[in-house]
């Protein structure tokens, strides 16, 4: 019984070193062939100045994020420092005010507030590094990471919160500008002041979001309705992105909000619970939106944001694939949501070589795949098999958000403010099966707001 117990026991051990070595599967999509730290020797650093360090250096590695690193505190304060409030906090202390960046202020009502300095600017990632977390244990808190000019780098399994979450230009999760070979997976984002994702303007090819979750529950709603605004911007110019498996559930806006002549290849993500829109989708862009879920999502696609290519998949509309990509299609769900209609074929013919190979879920099996894979500590669990194999993944869960999709829940520090966030609840009924339309008589119109949560943002800022 001992000798069993203790090869069980070395197992286990086993087990948990060959999770712990690395970087888990492969990318696809327009990120293939990323290979971040490469062969690099997996290390955890020691604390948030090794960390640094090992994320600036040039040296190629794979650094392993087995525990929090607390960056709070780390640059001081800023105290009583210029604010403004924006016309869109309309709930004073239940709103977003804005440390006053560049001139984005502008006329509005200034104010004093303190933040934290450290979430303002992300850490200068170097190339060649793979930034790996171990289980759910892998949190950065209080700073993200900022890619700018750089090139092959893999972000996976991390957890990046509290950002100065009450503040508008509090932070963003994580920034890229000129970059390529980029691979982010398994991260999730919240508690953010800014944007959890951006790519700035300079060109970002070949880059890959997947299973990855944006929670927008929030103390601090610029939409003033416990739902995050700033969620995922792509406003590089040229940019190519894949952006598959991901959970985008309890924001207003932003999700995605895509510009200046990118391409957008959208499918198999789940949203939940917008009260705003979704894709906003501007000059010059090319996205192609198939076999996604939308639950809940008030207006799915902006009608008046369209100067771009946009071709976002119906069931009447799948077969029109067959002759451009080789396959049909997979049409989008939309489920007690608003409407999504955008019909250019021309987003066909402009799909880069290679990414029209990927395999994509029937909508049908999206929802139930993401809340099991989606996030951190689930690489275990995770729908690599489907994303970096090429087989179809099983229907892993048909449990509804309040199963806890994204894991146990985490435990609050609030050293900044003081105050433990009272995010809306997740509803415990959800349907069993999701139509390819949406639904006659549906609660939500089709038509969303301006370029802010009161259409009062300066257009063409991050």
């Amino acid at each position: 019984m001992c000798l069993l117990k203790s090869l069980v026991a070395a197992v286990a051990l086993l087990g948990a070193h060959a999770q712990a070595a690395g970087v888990s599967g492969t990318a696809i999509g327009f990120a293939s062939g990323t290979t971040g730290g490469g062969s690099a020797v997996a290390a955890a650093p020691s604390d948030t100045t090794e960390l640094t360090k090992w994320l600036t250096d040039s040296t190629p590695r794979t650094i392993l994020i087995d525990k929090e690193f607390n960056y709070l505190g780390t640059e001081g304060k800023c105290t009583d420092c210029k604010c403004c409030i924006p016309e869109s906090n309309t709930c004073g202390s239940a709103g977003q005010n804005a440390i006053d960046n560049s001139d984005w202020c502008g006329s509005y009502p200034t104010t004093t507030c303190t933040y934290d300095k450290a979430g303002i600017e992300g850490i200068n990632v170097a190339s060649n590094k793979s930034i790996v977390g171990v289980g759910s244990n892998g949190v950065i808190r209080g700073k993200g990471l900022r890619l700018t000019g750089v090139s092959n780098v893999i972000i996976q399994n991390i957890h990046i919160t509290e950002l100065n979450p009450q503040f508008i230009w509090g932070g963003d999760a994580i920034t890229l500008d000129g970059t390529n070979n980029i691979w982010i997976d398994h991260v999730k984002v919240n508690l953010v002041g800014r944007q959890m994702f951006v790519s700035g303007y300079e060109a970002s090819g070949a880059v890959t979001i997947s299973n990855s979750e944006f929670d927008g529950q929030t103390s601090w709603s610029s939409s003033c309705d416990g739902h995050h605004y700033w969620t995922v911007l792509g406003y590089g110019k040229d940019d190519q992105v894949t952006f598959t498996g991901n959970y985008i559930h309890h924001t207003s806006g932003r999700s995605p909000k895509l510009e200046f002549n990118s391409f957008w290849h959208a499918y198999n993500n789940y949203w939940f619970n917008n009260t705003g829109h979704a894709f906003d989708i501007g000059e010059s862009t090319n996205a192609l939106i198939e076999g996604n879920v939308f639950h809940q999502v008030k207006t799915p696609m902006l009608e008046d944001s369209s100067p771009g290519a946009t071709f976002a998949v119906s069931s009447s509309s799948a077969a029109t694939c067959k002759s451009k990509l080789g396959r049909d299609c997979a049409p989008n769900s939309l489920v007690q949501s608003g409407t999504l209609s955008a019909s250019d074929e021309s987003v066909l013919s402009a799909m880069p070589k290679g990414e029209s190979s990927v395999n994509v879920l029937a909508a049908s099996r999206v929802r139930s795949s993401v809340l099991s894979n989606a996030g951190v500590g689930k690489l275990s669990s995770s729908n690599s098999k489907r994303q970096f194999r090429g087989q179809i993944a099983p229907v892993l869960s048909s449990a509804g958000p309040g199963a806890s999709p994204a894991g146990p829940k985490p435990t609050w520090s609030w050293r900044t403010v003081g105050v433990k966030p009272t995010p809306s609840s997740f509803p415990t009924a959800f349907p069993t099966a999701f139509p390819t339309e949406s639904p006659q008589g549906s609660p939500f119109g089709g038509k969303g707001g301006g370029a802010g949560p009161s259409g009062g943002f300066p257009f063409g800022w991050f």
